[in-house]
């Protein structure tokens, strides 16, 4: 294991790494009130960023506030704090990652409120795409969180940081359930919310247990009492246990939404086969799924969906909508 250790981490780990870690994800003295202000500035400028990118249905502008954000900081901060058992560094992580998550939700709030009234969120792309976690945002999440702890751990690819900030959505959820909020879509902000706390817990776990098997928690350890060793331990399964089961939760609803969403998918391609309409998108939430579909003519009879849909999903609410606008609304059994 030891071997592997300083193979993953590019040599071994000693107190002057750790130091070195400490210095570049952690708040803490002698510069912490210089970091707090570069973090809250940053975040603030980020999270407005985001919030116009997402008014505006801008991928670019969307993309241009994840290279601003610094959310990642406190977050891969608190998986290494996990990951040694430091208690002060856990409360300190989780204060600031808190703090910066109710200032991204702020700003977009304050901004929708300064909005037209006549605006609707759900005629924008960029803002319905993150209002329900995918399978794919989980798994994204939980490759972001290995690659952001190797990039911290070794000192040799730490540049590469910004690049993991970017390919994990983190301030644009936030942001976006800010702007559902002041729009009055507490629902949709509940999804967008879910997503981004999906993405936080998974970039936790997977953070902390790449910290973990480059060796840090033993290097941390080394020097402490037994009962220190064990209480440190006692810490780090107890961060680990809280972190893996919203992440689980999370995980089950996503799955099944996506499984859902795969057999809808199929079957309304079978129901519009031959007729004047095709398949645009298929949601799955909250025990509800929303299809949408586009073309001209009579739409194809609804109990022939309806009967293809039993027996393949349960429980669902399923709600058709025909573009020009003609909707269809049933529950399966």
């Amino acid at each position: 294991m030891g071997q592997f250790s300083e193979l993953l981490h590019g040599g071994p780990v000693d107190a002057v790494e750790i130091a070195r870690v400490r210095e570049v994800i952690l708040f803490e003295e002698p510069a912490l009130r210089e970091r707090l202000v570069r973090f809250g500035a940053l975040l603030t400028l980020a999270s407005a960023i985001a919030t116009f990118g997402l008014y505006g249905d801008s991928v670019a502008a969307v993309i241009g506030a994840m290279i601003v954000a610094p959310l990642m900081l406190p977050i891969m901060g608190l998986a290494f704090a996990i990951s040694i058992g430091d208690l002060r560094a856990i409360r300190s992580s989780l204060v600031v990652g808190i703090g910066g998550i109710a200032t991204a939700i702020g700003v977009g709030y304050l901004i929708a409120l300064l909005m037209p009234s006549s605006f609707d969120p759900t005629n924008v792309g960029q803002i319905m795409v993150r209002t329900t976690p995918r399978l794919i945002d989980l798994l994204a999440a939980l490759a972001t969180g290995l690659a952001g702890a190797f990039a911290i751990g070794r000192r040799d690819v730490s540049d590469t940081l910004p690049g993991v900030a970017i390919a994990i959505s983190l301030v644009p959820p936030l942001a976006n359930a800010g702007i559902l909020l002041g729009a009055g879509r507490h629902d949709l902000a509940l999804g967008s919310v879910l997503l981004f706390v999906t993405n936080y817990v998974a970039i936790l776990l997977t953070g902390s247990f790449v910290f973990g098997l480059m060796g840090f928690p033993a290097a941390a350890l080394s020097g402490a009492t037994r009962r220190a060793r064990h209480f440190a331990i006692a810490t780090v399964l107890v961060m680990i246990v809280l972190i893996a089961v919203p992440l689980g939760l999370a995980s089950r609803g996503v799955i099944r939404d996506n499984l859902v969403e795969s057999r809808v998918t199929e079957v309304t391609k079978s129901w519009t086969a031959g007729t004047g309409y095709r398949l645009m998108s298929v949601t799955a939430s909250d025990e509800k799924v929303s299809v949408v579909v586009t073309g001209t003519g009579a739409v194809p009879p609804q109990e022939g969906l309806e009967a293809q849909l039993d027996g393949q999903i349960y429980g669902m609410r399923v709600r058709v909508t025909a573009i020009p606008a003609q909707i269809l609304e049933f529950a399966t059994r």
